[in-house]
């Protein structure tokens, strides 16, 4: 790119005029983020009124989903609007805040679940000491660290010269924003040593994973009279909804550091990078219902008492539509006029 030409911030405008396949990735970038916004708020729910969420788990889980809700609403109101419209004159600065926004709340998911993990770890290897470690106190003192922590992230890329990045409508994924015309980097430091760090960590939990596995078929094979209580069910329950997140999760990490927030990537790449961290949310929002029938029992319960009601309802309104006819056939003349 000559100096003439060189326009800071251009990676961040629209073409102009939207094609079909500007079109079909911002509407499945769309359509998947409300659903998992939905989904989201649905565990919030959940979590506020059972109280089988009421302890360690249920924090770190709703610390999580805030963070998903987070991260998917800036898709559904930015990414995918502006991939189907392609503007081309976005400011610059909502351009970036839509990464800043998207990475702190999915990097503190992220880094939320690295805690159910190890929460999972503990109350299955550990079942004394987890009510010592998971504090009410020291779990919330965990929380606040997370997202402090994760907004240091988001302000590195500020600090450091030359390692903004923001939401690029014709990639499809949040790019690199170069600083001057004769440079030769097409990616974030920052960014870099960031989500390499990300994804070691994240493949650090499939190590706790294992081991909590390994535990769980050591208690179910050799102490098997002992170990079925509802609660050691729960503890397997809660291990299997997070571990096959993790799963998901390194997929999703492994995409985003491949494709680095460079432009030379291929756009199959960059969208499918930006989608797989979507659907990894709905994954783990459906998660909760998948593999807990207490959850599960309670949709359906309240589904049906719902359309018992509307059933009810309607009974009783055709009921008195029925007698007031025939009172009003059997009623003498003077007493209908």
């Amino acid at each position: 790119m000559e100096n003439s030409t060189f326009i800071f911030g251009s990676e961040l405008q629209g073409r102009g005029l939207a094609t079909t396949t500007d079109i079909f990735i911002g509407t499945a970038i769309l359509v998947t983020s409300f659903l998992a916004t939905l989904l989201g708020i649905m565990n919030i729910v959940i979590i506020k009124k059972m109280t089988l969420f009421h302890n360690a788990f249920g924090y770190f889980w709703a610390s999580r989903t805030v963070g998903e809700l987070g991260s998917n609403l800036v898709h559904m109101l930015y990414t995918g609007p502006v991939t189907i419209l392609q503007p081309t004159n976005i400011p610059m600065f909502i351009g970036l805040s839509a990464f800043s926004i998207n990475y702190w709340f999915g990097c503190a998911a992220c880094v939320m679940h690295q805690f159910v993990s190890l929460n999972r770890f503990v109350a299955v290897c550990f079942p004394l000491s987890y009510s010592r470690i998971f504090r009410l106190e020291y779990c919330k003192m965990a929380i606040v660290a997370c997202w402090a922590e994760c907004l240091a992230v988001v302000a590195a890329y500020y600090i450091f010269p030359c390692n903004l990045v923001g939401y690029g409508p014709t990639f499809y994924d949040f790019i690199f924003v170069k600083c001057e015309a004769a440079m030769n980097r097409d990616y974030s430091l920052v960014g870099t040593v960031v989500n390499r760090f990300c994804l070691v960590v994240c493949s650090g939990t499939m190590v706790l994973d294992l081991i909590t596995l390994i535990r769980i078929i050591y208690l179910q094979k050799t102490l098997k009279l002992k170990t079925q209580t509802k609660s050691f069910r729960r503890d397997v329950r809660f291990f299997a909804q997070s571990s096959i997140q993790n799963v998901t999760m390194i997929i999703a990490l492994a995409l985003i550091v491949i494709v680095n927030n460079s432009q030379s990537t291929p756009l199959a790449l960059t969208a499918t990078a930006v989608n797989s961290f979507i659907l990894t949310t709905l994954n783990n929002s459906l998660a909760m219902v998948i593999f807990n029938p207490e959850v599960r029992e309670k949709i359906s319960l309240r589904f049906f008492i719902t359309l018992s009601k509307v059933e009810d309802s309607s009974s009783n309104s055709n009921v008195n539509t029925n007698v007031r006819s025939r009172s009003n056939t059997w009623a003498r003349p003077s007493e209908r006029s």
